[in-house]
Order: C-alpha cells, then structure tokens, then sequence
C-alpha cells in the first residue's frame, strides 16, 4: 500500500528520499520501497520518520486502511520462531476474523456433539450455521 501521507509530508517538508533515507539509516532504494508499499515499514521506522519530518506518527500513517499482525511461530531465517508482520487491509482482516468466529462456534458445535455421543444419549445437534 502506497505510503501517501508519508510521502505528502516529505514533499511538503522538502525532503528528498536520500535525505529521508539517510536520517533512518537505510539506502534510498530501500525507503522508496518503503514509500510505495513494495516492502513494510516497522514500528521503529514510523518513529523514526515522524521525528524526521517533526511530526506526530497520525500525521503519516494511515492507522485505519490496514493492520500489521505478528505471526510469531515463523522466522525467515531459520525457521524457528520468530516474529513475521502481515499487512492486510481492514475489511480482509474484518472477513478472517468472522469465518474463525464461525469455526469457533462449529468446533464448539462438534465438542458437544462428541460429548453427547459418548455419554450414550440420542440427542442429535443441529448447526444452525448459515452458509
């Protein structure tokens, strides 16, 4: 996702990318990619450009258009665990967390299900789960 209030405050500040790349300590290369989305931006390095530009973090980054997940059982280097962040937008995330509410309930579902079975009675479960 294209970083444009990032990029906004650059320009309107007068900041080239090599500036703004040199003050976090990064290649241009690497904070244009930044920039354009191409490759994330940490919570170390909102910081860092929010001081650059002698703004508030707000006044850059777009809190409400995604949401950056840790998956910590993943680590690129060595496949143990670590700590791997996920940019999606807001109505992906809003998607996956209703189908896992969903599966909550039909595992739940399930459990009273196989309860009911090895107790011996004849009671059978009805999903009312919509598809």
């Amino acid at each position: 996702m294209k970083q444009e209030k990032l990029i906004n405050m650059r320009k309107t500040r007068g900041y080239s990318q090599v500036y703004m790349a040199q003050q976090a300590a990064m290649e241009q290369t690497t904070y244009s990619k930044k920039e354009i989305g191409k490759s994330n931006i940490t919570d170390a390095e909102w910081n860092k450009f929010a001081k650059v530009l002698n703004v508030p973090l707000e006044e850059i980054k777009d809190l409400d258009r995604s949401l950056a997940m840790k998956n910590k059982n993943w680590d690129f280097n060595n496949n143990e665990a670590g700590i791997q962040y996920i940019n999606m937008p807001e109505n992906v995330f809003d998607i996956i967390m209703k189908y896992n509410g969903r599966l909550e309930e039909e595992n739940e579902h399930l459990r009273q299900e196989i309860l009911s079975l090895k107790q011996g009675t004849n009671t059978i479960f009805v999903s009312n789960l919509v598809e």
